[in-house]
C-alpha cells in the first residue's frame, strides 16, 4: 500500500519476519548463505558512505522526531530511498564502530574486549595489508576519498608524531585523498590534515599538542587553529570539490561528520532550533547531506550514485551535559523509544539511523526491519562489485544487497549480530531475542526485542534455555575468529 510520504512517513512498510532459531543448532549450521555474486547489480556506481558521529536513532524526522526538529534533506534521503528499522553499529563508542565499518571486522578480535575509543594520538589501527573499503574500491578502479573526522589513528607504535610526516594514516588503507582532522574536533592537533601533511605548520617551530579532552586544547607550533564552528562546512565544501574533480568516476568517498558529537559548533547560518544547540547541529547535519544530494543532482550524478548514511553509535543522553538536558527537556527524544544511549549495552548505543538510496535499484520511500549491521556495508559493495572476499578478511561482514532491494521481506542475511558497549559488555541479537553477557552469567539479561523494545522486562528466567544456547553461540562466535561463513583463514 502506498501513501504521500512526509518528513515522518514512508511509503511501503516491510514487516520483520519473526526469525525463531532452532536451539539445538550451532551457530555454523544456522548462518544464512552468503549472497551469490550473480545477484549483484554488476555495476560500478558511485558510492558515498556518510557516517554521522553520535546521532542518535530518533533524532531524523524520518525516525519520528518531532516536526520542529529540521532535517529535511535525511527525510529527502528516506523518500527516495530505503529507511532500515534495525540496522546496528558494532559498537556503541566511536572508534571500534569505524574500525568495522572500514574493514567487516569487529574491533575486538584486534584489540581486545576492553571497548573504548582509541587515543587522540593512537597509531594507525588497520593493518595495510587488510582489505578495507577503500582497497575494495580502489582496486576496482575507483578514485577513493575520505573527508572529516578519522579517529583510526595515524602514525607507527607508540602513537603520532606530529613533527613527522602523518604516515601510516588513510593513504596507507588506499584512500587517495585524505582532508580532515585526526579525532574530535577538541582534541589536538587543532589543524586539517591533507593526506600526510599537518597543515599551517609554522617553520622551525615544534608542534606540540594539549593532550586531554576540554575545549580549552592548544597546540603550537601551528600559524592558526581551526574554528570549530566551521568544521562541517570546511568538509562539505571540500567534498563537493573533490566530486566535481573527479566526476568521470567512479570514485568512493567516505564522509565523516563531526556532528553531533561535542562540542556542539555549528556554522553561525544555523540557530533557533526549539532544541538549543543541539538541534543547531543537527540541522548543520541535515543541511550538510543536502549540500551533497544538491551536487549530485547538479553534476547529473545522482542516478549512478549509491548513498548511504548512518552513525557510529547512538546518542549521547547524559544529563549533565547542559545542551544535551536542553533538548531532552524540550522534547527531543534523541534515541526514540530505545533504552541508553552512547557507551551503553542496549539498544540506544547501538541500534542507528541508516538509509541507503541508489534511485533506480533501490525503491524510493521503502522501509526494511531486516536486521543489519554497519560491519555488512564491505561485503555488500564487494558483491555490487561482483568482487569475492578474500579468506581472513571481512570476517564479519554480510552482503545485505538483497535486503536493500528486496519487495518483500525474505529470509535474514545473518541470524545475529554481536554487540560491543565501551565497558567491554557484549550482547548479541538473534531474531527477536537479545541477550546481554554480564561477568556472571546469573546475571546476564535477556529481553524480547519485538515486544520490548524499551528492554524494560529482563525475562530470563522463563527463557533459560533460549538464553544458555545464545550464549554458546556469542562464545563460539568470539572463539572462531569470524562469524561469516568461510571467511577463515
Amino acid at each position: 500500500m502506498k501513501s504521500t510520504l512526509t518528513c515522518h512517513h514512508v511509503l511501503k512498510t516491510f514487516s520483520a519476519a519473526t526469525i525463531v532459531v532452532a536451539l539445538a543448532l550451532t551457530l555454523w549450521a544456522q548462518t544464512p548463505a552468503v549472497q551469490a555474486a550473480s545477484d549483484a547489480p554488476k555495476q560500478k556506481p558511485n558510492i558515498i558512505v556518510i557516517l554521522a558521529d553520535d546521532y542518535g536513532w530518533g533524532s531524523l524526522g524520518c525516525y519520528g522526531a518531532p516536526a520542529t526538529l529540521k532535517t529535511p534533506n535525511l527525510d529527502r534521503l528516506a523518500r527516495e530511498g530505503r529507511r532500515f528499522t534495525n540496522a546496528y553499529a558494532p559498537s556503541s563508542v566511536c572508534s571500534p564502530t569505524r574500525f568495522g565499518l572500514m574493514t567487516g571486522r569487529y574491533d575486538w578480535r584486534t584489540r581486545g574486549d576492553g571497548g573504548g575509543v582509541i587515543g587522540a594520538f593512537a597509531p594507525l589501527q588497520i593493518q595495510s595489508n587488510r582489505l578495507t573499503l577503500a582497497s575494495l574500491c580502489k582496486a576496482q578502479g575507483y578514485r577513493t576519498a575520505a573527508f572529516g573526522k578519522w579517529h583510526l589513528g595515524i602514525g607507527d607504535p607508540p602513537g603520532t608524531n606530529w613533527n613527522k610526516p602523518l604516515t601510516p594514516g588513510p593513504r596507507s588503507i588506499k584512500f587517495d585523498y585524505f582532508y580532515g582532522i585526526a579525532a574530535n574536533a577538541w582534541n589536538g592537533p587543532h589543524a586539517f590534515i591533507e593526506n600526510e601533511t599537518l597543515l599551517g605548520r609554522i617553520p622551525g617551530q615544534t608542534v606540540r599538542v594539549m593532550e586531554n579532552y576540554i575545549p580549552t586544547n592548544y597546540t603550537t607550533g601551528i600559524k592558526e587553529q581551526y574554528d570549530t564552528d566551521l568544521l562541517m562546512d570546511e568538509f562539505t565544501n571540500k567534498t563537493k570539490d573533490w566530486i566535481t574533480e573527479n566526476s568521470s568516476g567512479p570514485f568512493f568517498i567516505f564522509y565523516a561528520a563531526t556532528a553531533v558529537h561535542k562540542p556542539h559548533d555549528y556554522h553561525p547560518r544555523f540557530s533557533g532550533s526549539p532544541y538549543g544547540k543541539y538541534g543547531n547541529f543537527i540541522e548543520e547535519l541535515d543541511w550538510c547531506v543536502g549540500q551533497i544530494l544538491d551536487h549530485l543532482d547538479r553534476l547529473k550524478l545522482a542516478d549512478n550514485t549509491l548513498v548511504i548514511f548512518t552513525s557510529d553509535n547512538g546518542g549521547v543522553i547524559y544529563q549533565g551535559d547542559p545542551e544535551i538536558k536542553y533538548a531532552m527537556d524540550a522534547g527531543l527524544a534523541i534515541n526514540g523509544p530505545l533504552r541508553g544511549g552512547k557507551h551503553s549495552e542496549f539498544e540506544g548505543g547501538f541500534r542507528e539511523p541508516f538509509i541507503a538510496r541508489w534511485p533506480g535499484k533501490v525503491a524510493g520511500g521503502t522501509v526494511s526491519d531486516q536486521v543489519i549491521s554497519v560491519n555488512d556495508i564491505l561485503a555488500t559493495l564487494a558483491g555490487i562489485l561482483d568482487v569475492p572476499l578474500p579468506n581472513g578478511n571481512a570476517e564479519d561482514s554480510f552482503n545485505a544487497w538483497r535486503l536493500f532491494t528486496e519487495e518483500n521481506p525474505g529470509p535474514p542475511i545473518r541470524d545475529h549480530v554481536i554487540m560491543h558497549a565501551a565497558n567491554g559488555t557484549y550482547a548479541i541479537r538473534m531474531g527477536d531475542w537479545k541477550l546481554i553477557e554480564r561477568k556472571a552469567p546469573k546475571q546476564n539479561e535477556l529481553y524480547n526485542i519485538k515486544e520490548d523494545v524499551k528492554e524494560a522486562k529482563n525475562i530470563i528466567a522463563a527463557n533459560a534455555d533460549r538464553a544458555a544456547q545464545m550464549q554458546k553461540i556469542l562464545s563460539e562466535a568470539r572463539n572462531r575468529g569470524y562469524t561469516r561463513p568461510g571467511a577463515g583463514k
